[in-house]
């Protein structure tokens, strides 16, 4: 018996096999895709008649073997060994009819993004038990607080200066492999930290350690960031990008209280840091799991070489500066907000303390908009969406900065929270739909170097400012100063939703012109009879 190949139909199958395995129809036409239907039997007689009107019930049995998609990925053999992804490029290959619409249940089909979303949320949470078990432990053995704040400093320091060359290292390896190594070295440099304090190391040198484990986790987040689109079809990026904002948000916020939950139950820093260790070792375990295909690189070149690149993708390419630019301001505007909160708290009139009520308010509004940010960031969009959003982030903060710390700011704070999270989802989807697989790890190294000191520059802003001209007023500078910096982004979006508009208008009075042209030919030329001489 003849065999056939994985990616061929056999010759008596519907049209819609024969396509979607690449061949002819037996019409002289070759459809792209097996999902597009020819309105007319593609020829007479009564054979094709016959596998005309079964096509679609056969069409199932034989569209599944040419192309399986499961959950975003398409798995395929080659040499025996199942690899993720479907495109030449690595980006997830577009998913058949019988899916889930687009959104986050549809983004979570993929088996390949939810345990590297896990993986990044594990890491991140043990991340930051290690960080304050060191820090408690320094302050418990030196009593000084110069010597926490340098612990602590050197624990997020290498986000603003490594996180760039994190990126080459992502696009030179699998981004999941990249993921899991990061995992595993914090879990070797953790359990070095358990035999350090355990031995009374110089404070110095656990300060350092602790340094080193924050260089380890700086691939982390471009990695996550470049696997997306190797995971999840475009569609789904908007929704697979919020999921992975919330990932960071809910475990910068519940790694605190796993530590506190440590402390609570009376371990030592030994055992708190021996968890964050479990933690690592199982986050690069999942990550492990994921096997990702290795960027194609055109040819070899050296790491500055490859680093100069993504500094230039970010600086030449308009698409690529834009969206990058904006998600800073948005960062800068948002690190001044969260100093902004604890002024406004403590100028509010009255005994009551508002900053609980205030911060719960833009938890509040971040979370909310995830159930709106794939309908607005869908198509395209996406980028008005950006700066639309953004804008409106700026008129809030004004607005807060006018009435402070009332009924109507804790509203104006949740409409905060929501147009901050659409903003910086909008930002990230535009910069994966925009650059090549090859280069899109260290594109997302330089923005998370930028916007994490983008942030830091917003909160040490803050102080200064409000301490000169009071929380208010700074609020509401801060604010200007983000719509004049968003200002060009938002005429550059008029301008050709202007020039759409007038072409529009210009080839209606050209259709209504000729048509009333060839009114008038009609009514010119005279009638004749049929075989009339």
């Amino acid at each position: 018996m003849e065999r056939r190949s994985r990616t061929t139909a056999p010759p008596d199958a519907p049209t819609g096999a024969r396509a979607a395995a690449g061949q002819d129809d037996g019409s002289g036409q070759r459809w792209e895709e097996g999902l597009h239907e020819p309105s007319t039997p593609p020829r007479p007689g009564w054979l094709s008649a016959h596998r005309w009107g079964l096509r679609r019930v056969r069409r199932r049995r034989y569209h599944r073997p040419a192309c399986r998609v499961l959950g975003g990925r398409t798995a395929s053999r080659a040499g025996g060994r199942r690899t993720e992804g479907a495109t030449d490029d690595g980006r997830a290959a577009a998913r058949g009819p019988s899916v889930n619409r687009p959104g986050f249940r549809s983004a979570l089909a993929s088996t390949a993004f939810r345990r590297l979303c896990l993986a990044h949320g594990l890491a991140t949470v043990g991340q930051l038990v290690v960080t304050l078990a060191v820090g408690v432990h320094v302050l418990a053995e030196t009593r000084s607080g110069v010597w926490v704040s340098v612990t602590v400093a050197s624990a997020f320091a290498p986000y603003a200066l490594c996180s760039a060359l994190a990126g080459v290292l992502a696009d030179r390896r699998s981004r999941s492999a990249v993921l899991a190594g990061a995992a595993w070295v914090r879990t070797a440099l953790a359990l070095v930290l358990v035999a350090g304090t355990a031995a009374g190391w110089p404070v110095a040198v656990l300060a350092g350690v602790t340094a080193l484990v924050a260089v380890a986790a700086t691939p982390s987040f471009p990695s996550l960031a470049a696997a997306t689109p190797q995971c999840v079809p475009d569609r789904d990026l908007p929704p697979a990008n919020a999921l992975v904002t919330c990932v960071e948000n809910v475990t910068w916020i519940g790694g605190p209280g796993v530590f506190g939950l440590l402390v609570l139950a009376g371990a030592g820093t030994e055992v708190t840091v021996l968890v964050a260790a479990v933690l690592f070792a199982v986050a690069g375990t999942v990550a492990a799991s994921v096997r990702l295909r290795r960027p194609a690189r055109d040819r070899a070149t050296g790491w500055w070489a490859d680093l100069v690149a993504g500094v230039a993708a970010v600086a030449r390419r308009p698409e690529v500066r834009r969206p990058m630019g904006l998600a800073v301001v948005d960062n800068l505007l948002y690190g001044y907000l969260v100093v902004a909160i604890v002024l406004l708290a403590d100028a509010a009139p009255g005994d009551d303390d508002p900053l609980g009520l205030l911060n719960a308010a833009l938890t509040v509004g971040a979370l909310a908009s995830m159930l709106v940010v794939n309908r607005c960031t869908r198509g395209d969009r996406t980028s008005a969406v950006l700066v639309v959003t953004l804008v409106g982030f700026c008129l809030t903060l004004a607005a807060l900065g006018a009435v402070g710390a009332t009924a109507l700011g804790v509203a104006l704070l949740v409409v905060a929270g929501g147009t901050t999270m659409v903003a910086e989802v909008a930002a990230v989807t535009l910069l994966q739909r925009s650059t090549d697989t090859g280069t899109l790890a260290r594109v997302f190294g330089i923005y998370d170097q930028l916007n994490v000191g983008a942030i830091a520059l917003g909160s040490l802003a803050a102080g200064p400012l409000s301490a000169v001209a009071g929380p208010h007023a700074g609020l509401v500078a801060v604010a200007g100063l983000g719509i004049v910096l968003t200002l060009p982004a938002l005429l550059g979006q008029l301008g050709p939703a202007r020039a759409g508009a007038g072409a529009t208008r210009r080839r209606g009075r050209l259709a209504s012109g000729s048509v009333r042209r060839s009114l008038t030919t009609r009514q010119d030329v005279p009638d004749t009879a049929e075989g009339t001489p």
